[in-house]
């Protein structure tokens, strides 16, 4: 398996931002990433605090403006390096903080957008039992079990609520702000999401009332949209959209 880590290929002044989900790594839109780089943009990747290790109390003792701070400086270094013309977008959390950028800097983002993002308050249905499960996993891959994995998953409970509901809270100063958002923007959304309601993109959507809003639906795939079953169809759109942003 390729070690989770941050990527930056500098190709052009136009530049692509990918942030990537919820426990998960950069290693998670690398493809998308790459494929978008052979088109002639320049792209970053980067990882989003306590992501990328074997131990989840990494990501459960980070908060919300943690990431937050973590897409301001991807977005300065970005700038810092000279581009002058940037997109963003995320994956599932990664989306809502692309948004985030997109509403707050305007004159610095051509467009972007999210996929299967959580943009509406509340539709983060399963990612409670998911993180759970995740950590049960990690954990009995480090040797434990028993009582002992028990007490593990029992003191994660409280954090995780915690930081489900400060991740909430940044989704709903997103949703609050997508009215004013002027730039194109492109929505993806798993048909088969096990993780979020998938119907909450239609609501996104609606609430982008003055963008240029493109919404496209994959049937055939589940949460993690950009290595599932309609990846190939969902890699040629997100690069479609990419050609057609106002660039400089």
């Amino acid at each position: 398996m390729l070690k989770p880590e941050s990527l930056y290929i500098k190709k052009s002044n136009k530049a692509v931002l990918i942030f990537h989900a919820y426990t998960g790594s950069p290693n998670d839109v690398r493809s998308l990433a790459r494929k978008i780089e052979r088109e002639g943009y320049s792209i970053y990747t980067p990882m989003f605090s306590g992501h990328g290790t074997q131990d989840p109390m990494n990501i459960l003792n980070q908060t919300g403006d943690d990431w937050l701070s973590d897409a301001h400086e991807a977005m300065n270094f970005l700038v810092s390096e000279g581009h002058d013309d940037i997109a963003v977008f995320g994956l599932s959390m990664g989306g809502v903080y692309a948004m985030k950028l997109i509403e707050s800097y305007p004159d610095i983002f051509v467009g972007g957008g999210s996929f299967s993002s959580p943009l509406v308050p509340d539709e983060m249905i399963n990612i409670y039992p998911s993180f759970l499960k995740y950590c049960e996993y990690l954990y009995g891959q480090s040797g434990l079990a028993g009582i002992e994995l028990a007490n593990k998953i029992e003191n994660i409970k409280e954090p995780l609520k915690k930081q489900m509901k400060e991740i909430n809270q940044v989704t709903e100063t997103v949703e609050l702000s997508l009215h004013y958002v002027e730039k194109p923007i492109f929505l993806a959304q798993s048909g088969k999401d096990e993780l979020i309601n998938a119907q909450a993109v239609y609501k996104a959507a609606s609430k982008l009332t003055h963008a240029l809003v493109e919404t496209h639906w994959y049937p055939n795939s589940t949460h993690v949209i950009t290595i599932s079953k309609d990846k190939f169809k969902f890699e040629k759109d997100v690069i479609h959209f990419i050609h057609q942003l106002p660039w400089k």
